[in-house]
Formats: C-alpha cells, structure tokens, sequence
C-alpha cells in the first residue's frame, strides 16, 4: 500500500482545526472525529482512540471506527499489568511505529490477546498525554498486510493525537472545575497559564521554581524572567515566540529554557506548551520543571562516559585500544575454559603497515594519521562481518581477533582476505599512497594461553614475515630464536642491571600559580652500545615477564635514593618520584624493602613518591589496596599515573590511601582545542580535589596550556614547556638556573 502524501495529510488536519472540535464537541466527540478522519486520510484499516481507567490497571478502547464498514463501536481492553514494555514503551516515546508486529518487541506481549486474534499486521500509535504524562492512545491499525509508515503520517498522527490531549484537557476541567483546581494547586510540576502575552495564573510549583509569590509573576510576560539569551547563543525574546506561534498553530512544543528566578540567578527548565482556545480566546499552558540539578548530574555523566570511552578506544580511530585487547582475549579464553570446549581455538592477527614511516616522514603526520583512519575504517566492517574484532595497538600496529565458534570463516581464508584487503590503494587529497602490511599470525592454544603471550607470539611471527619478504606468517617457535633484538635484550638485561649500564632521568614539576619547583619524576633509561637507546615500553614488559622485574625495581630504587641524597647534599631537600610495575604493586616483596630503607633511616618517607599505574590498580584491587595501605603507613606519598586511562571504578579509588592524580597526557595536550578534554580535565580536579588530592597535569607543551590548567585551579604541571626529562647532572644545573618562581623545596644554607 502506497504512504499517502504529506499535502494530504496537511489537509486534513488543518479540516480538522477548523472544526473547532475542542470547544464545540465532548471528548468522545472529538475521539470520533478525529478517528473517522485518520482513517480516511492515511487509508487505515481501522483507527482506535484508547484512554487509561482512572485505576491506571487498563487500557480501554473507547471509540473503535472500522473503515470499510464506516461504523464506530467500542473497542478491547488491555490489561496494563501483563503488558509492561508495551506501555513503558508507550510513556517513553511520543511514537510507536512498526511495520511488522509480530517481531517488534515492544508489542509482542499485546499480540496474543489482541493483535493475532484480528490479523492486525502493523501498527502506529501516539501517545495522548495530560499534565506530561501518557493518558492515553491513538492507534492506526492495518489489518491482514504490512505497512512501513511514512515521516509525514507519524506527524500527522502525533498532531492528531494532540487534538484528543487538548479536549481531553477542557474535558477534564469541564467536568469538575474543582477538581482542575485542586489538581492545579496541588501538583509537583509547574502550571503557568497565560493568555496573550502575560501569565494570568500560576500554581503554588510555579512560585516555589521562581521564589515568590503569585502577585510576582502573574501579569509579567516569560520574557520578563529569561536572561538576554539562552545558553546556546540565541536571544530570548525572539526564540520564545517562535515556540509560542508554533504551539498556537496547533503544534505543542517542548524545550529546554534558561529562567531567571526572582533573585537574578539562573537556573534550567523543561518547558511543556499546549495551546487551548477557551472562551473565544487563545490560552497557553505551560508546565515547567526545575532540572538544574538533572542537568547537572547528565553533564557529569557524559563526561564519565567519555572519559569510559577514552580509556577504551583510540583517539585517533575510534577502534578498542590494546588494553581492551588483552580484556577480550583473556576473557575469550576464560569462556572457552568455563564450557570445557576442547577445540575451541582463536587466531589473533598482528597488522603491522609497511614503508609507513616513509609516508609519515615524506607527507607529514597529518597524512600518516589520515591513511591510519582509512584503513582502520576499511577494515573494520570486513573483520567484524566474518564475527572478528579490530584493535589499534598504536602507531602502524592494528589486531584483529578471531575465535572458531563465533568466526564465520576457517583462520586460513581469513588470513588471505585480510592480506588481500591490505593491498590497497588510499586516496588522500589527491595523493594515492599504495598500502600493505606484515600480518603475524598466533594460535590459542598452541602458542600462549593468555593474550600477553598470544599477543608477543604474533609480534615475533610478524618480524619474521618482515624479514622474509612475505605478507604473513604464522607463529613458529623456531623464528623466535632469530629474533635478536628480542633476545638481545632478554639475554643482557640482566646484565645491564648487574653492570650499573641503565640510567635515570628526571623531569620537574612545578606549582601551576607560584611556579615553584615541588618535586621530580625519574625515568628510566637503556643507552645499548650495540642497539641504541632503548625504550622502557620495550625491555620493562620483558623483565615483567622473568624475575628481572625485582632486581630491575631494586636498582631503580637504590639510584633514586641516591639522587634523593645527592639533591640533599646540594641544598635542594625536593621529593623524587619512581614508578613501579604492577608486579611490585602485588609483591609484598617490595613494601618489605620499603619498610626496612625506611626503618633504618635509608630513606627519609617525605621525599620519595610512588607512582603506579590506574591499571595497574584496578588488574588486582584486594591486593593493591593491601599493599599500598603498607606504603601509606610508612609515610610514602603515593601518585596514580596516567590517570583517565583505565578507568577506574570511582567507589574503589575513594578507598586507596593516595596523596596524588596526575591526568593522562592525551587529556591534557589537547584540551585547549577540545572541549570534551577541557571537561574531563575539569572533572578530574574536580574529583581529586572532593577527595583531598593533590592533582598534577602531565604532558604541559606550552605556556597557553600552563595558564589554562591554573585558571582551572590544577595544583601542578610537568611538561617539555616546563622541562624535558634530564641526566642528573644536567637537571641540577636546571634547578640552580630555574627562575620560574620561590622554590618549594628547601635549601640548606
């Protein structure tokens, strides 16, 4: 059946308008009418007008017109009880539109006893509302065929429906004037009528919202309690009009408003209008509810689910991050193991880009990040069509998971589609970049039973398809061995400890309002003579891997004592901060080396911090608040680095013994340009402040950045604005040349 036409659908409803059907009909009138010319207008098998029994137990269909036989008749009833999603479904949406009732959920609990019974294949209802609340229904129904209903007979409908709300509303007061008077009175939302321009009646709500009294308010206009302009910019007067005309033309509004109250201040209202003609003339009613405080509270909300999401995906590409590809991985394999399925299998799919540093250092980054976002968009839906899942790693790194119950596909024909999918061309302002990738390829169980493992398996099956000219390959223990760079530094790391061949380098942090120096971070270093610098995102996994963590820790810990020691020796008594893994965090091992440095003297507790990762927390709660208590009570300050990153859970965090938060360095970069970093940064100050921390903003480039975190009342900074990591010797010449304030540490004359 074809939709009818919006010009139609215009016509009738503006025939209905005129028939004037609020004042000069009933209520079951009007239903009829209006039922009649829905009918007839949108080619309905039959039109129903359903009203709620004054118990609120059913649903009852008043007036029932059947088209082809062009009669009325009262209709079913519903019992509310037994059909709860239709009807929360119902006071939720103004519009229930389905083209096929038998397989939407939301009527299924009404098909049995009503819709089967009747053949009734598709259904459009509208809401009929009084005072903001579902009163009732207005249901188009099609008998024996499907219909998908158009935009415009949605419209038409809901204005419809509307017709029957606004005689509902004179209905209501014609019959007991006392009663709308109570009611009027009595209710918790706002009622405020007016009638031309100014309000002629207000309930006591509406003077309790505002904080006067009726005499305040009434005979002013809504212009006269409404600011210049509104929060989004636009001026008030004309935009309250605009909604006042609509809703005259028989169209209720509602909206968000910015009022005054009686005392200047500013608060945010939810404005329903509805217009009725009584006595000859146009009256307005508006119903307002105070929701600053919702506002509020969704404000915070989207903020910490953007700060959720952040910590799950990319910034650049929107796909999961690598923590949340060790979080699906592991609990994959932790479902395989609950079912006992001894053949469950899954592939995990390293994607490294080839001659992408060549794209990167020949077109700029901005390219680079442009070929990144292309690519993960191509191929996102193929993966995630054949049932996989897609990972950015970082950098040129992608990961795509499969596992044999869920994949539609063998591994093999995956791993052809995905080379073939790499060999592409991408198109970016006008340059055509030709695109391919090293893919390694492991196997649970063959390879590792946790994602780590899976996941350095597929990393060393990669460089051997790098180093083999191939596209793919999938893991072989053999290849391993001839990782050298890998075993170089498995096999000298420990080495390198016992030599004293590591550094530490260090970088300040200064007051954000004084600019004083209040303390340093030491950072870790590996000059190799034969492989170069080496990161400690590269060798500190590795040693987390053995037992070299411990001796790895250990000398971190004695070269910052060191430091600690030699600062002290030249006046500048400043704390130092050392960050540990989370296999320190669960080691008691650890807290026992602390206390003993601290009982002995060793260590003086007020100068060394430690920092730990939100992750790093929130991997083994029990265990972390234990041993960090231990700390706490030998006096150790203690900082969650990277904060926003792992999502925390906020009623754990408010139970660790921390005197510090320092926000992520991918909140703060950016947050001058973009508003939803400049929120989460607020937010997290916010909250350590409301939990007594001390929060240090990380990732400072420049002086516009420094100024912004202290308008913000951030506590303090660290950044290459303020100063890069240093060797030793070059941060004590930095602090005897530092100008950037009255320094917070103390100097022994």
């Amino acid at each position: 059946m074809r939709n009818v036409s919006g010009t139609d659908l215009d016509d009738c409803y503006l025939k209905l308008i005129r028939e004037d059907l609020v004042n000069t009909q009933g209520l079951h009138e009007t239903a009829a009418v209006v039922a009649r010319h829905c009918a007839i207008a949108i080619e309905a098998s039959r039109v129903g007008v359903w009203f709620l029994s004054e118990d609120k137990t059913s649903l009852d269909c008043q007036t029932l017109y059947i088209r082809d036989e062009d009669r009325i008749e009262n209709g079913a009833t519903l019992d509310v009880g037994k059909s709860s999603v239709y009807f929360e479904s119902l006071s939720k949406a103004r519009i229930i539109s389905t083209g096929n009732t038998r397989n939407d959920k939301r009527t299924l609990e009404i098909a049995l006893d009503y819709l089967l019974p009747d053949d009734i294949q598709s259904l459009l209802d509208a809401t009929i509302c009084h005072l903001g609340n579902a009163q009732g229904v207005l249901r188009i129904e099609m008998i024996g065929e499907k219909r998908q209903w158009s935009e415009d007979e949605k419209m038409f409908v809901a204005s419809a429906a509307d017709l029957i709300s606004n005689s509902l509303v004179v209905d209501q007061l014609a019959k007991s004037e006392a009663k709308h008077k109570a009611l009027f009175d009595a209710t918790n939302e706002g009622i405020m009528v007016f009638s031309g321009p100014v309000f002629v009646d207000v309930n006591p709500a509406v003077c309790d919202i505002f904080g006067g009294c009726p005499e305040d308010i009434i005979g002013k206009s809504p212009i006269d309690f409404s600011p210049e302009f509104q929060s989004d910019g636009k001026p008030s007067g004309p935009t309250a009009m605009n909604y006042v005309q609509k809703c005259l033309q028989g169209e209720p509004q509602n909206f968000e408003w910015t009022h005054l109250r009686l005392d200047g201040t500013e608060f945010f209202a939810d404005i329903t209008l509805n217009s009725v003609r009584l006595e000859n003339e146009d009256t307005l009613f508006a119903l307002i509810r105070d929701i600053t405080d919702k506002k509020a509270e969704r404000a915070a909300q989207q903020v910490q689910e953007e700060i959720k999401y952040r910590a799950a995906h990319d910034s650049l590409t929107g796909l999961l991050n690598r923590e949340q590809l060790h979080i699906h991985v592991d609990n994959l394999i932790s479902n395989g193991q609950k079912n006992q399925n001894q053949s469950f299998q899954i592939a995990l799919m390293l994607f490294d880009l080839n001659r992408f540093k060549e794209i990167n250092d020949t077109l700029g980054h901005t390219t680079g990040d442009q070929v990144l976002v292309k690519l993960s968009n191509l191929l996102k839906e193929p993966i995630e069509n054949v049932g996989g899942e897609l990972f950015r790693l970082g950098g040129d790194e992608f990961v795509a998971v499969f596992d044999n119950q869920s994949c539609s596909e063998p591994f093999k024909s995956l791993e052809k589609m995905l080379t073939q999918s790499m060999k592409t061309t991408l198109e970016i302002e006008d340059i055509r970049v030709e695109m391919g990738a090293s893919i390694g390829i492991s196997l649970y169980p063959d390879n590792g039973t946790d994602s780590h493992e899976l996941l350095r398996c597929a990393d060393v099956a990669m460089y051997d398809a790098k180093t083999t000219d191939g596209t793919s390959s999938w893991y072989d223990p053999k290849s391993d061995l001839n990782n050298k760079r890998r075993l170089a530094i498995m096999l000298e790391l420990g080495s390198a400890i016992r030599n004293n061949d590591l550094t530490l380098f260090f970088q300040p942090r200064i007051n954000t309002s004084s600019g004083a120096v209040t303390g340093c971070e030491a950072l870790l270093r590996w000059e190799h003579t034969d492989l170069g610098l080496i990161p400690p995102i590269e060798f500190i996994p590795l040693a987390e891997m053995t037992e070299l963590i411990h001796p790895l820790t250990a000398w971190v810990l004695n070269s910052t004592l060191l430091q600690i020691n030699r600062l002290k020796s030249l006046g500048y008594d400043i704390p130092v901060a050392m960050n540990i893994s989370t296999r320190n965090l669960t080691d008691s091992r650890f807290v026992d080396t602390l206390k003993k440095l601290v009982t002995s003297g060793k260590i003086n507790p007020r100068l060394l911090e430690i920092e730990i990762t939100e992750s790093a927390i929130m991997n083994h709660p029990a265990r972390a608040l234990q041993n960090l208590e231990r700390i706490d009570k030998l006096g150790l300050s203690i900082a969650v680095d990277d904060f926003g990153t792992g999502y925390s859970s906020l009623n754990y965090l408010k139970k660790l013994p921390l005197d510090t938060l320092k926000i992520d360095r991918s909140f703060v970069s950016e947050m001058i340009s973009n508003e939803s970093d400049s929120l989460i940064v607020d937010s997290v100050i916010n909250l350590a402040h409301n939990f007594s921390f001390t929060v240090v903003a990380e990732g400072v480039e420049d002086k516009e950045t420094l100024d912004a975190l202290a308008s913000k009342n951030c506590d303090q900074a660290q950044g290459y604005y303020i100063a890069k990591p240093m060797p030793a010797d070059e941060f004590e010449a930095w602090l005897e040349e530092f100008t950037g304030g009255v320094p917070a540490y103390s100097k022994v004359a």
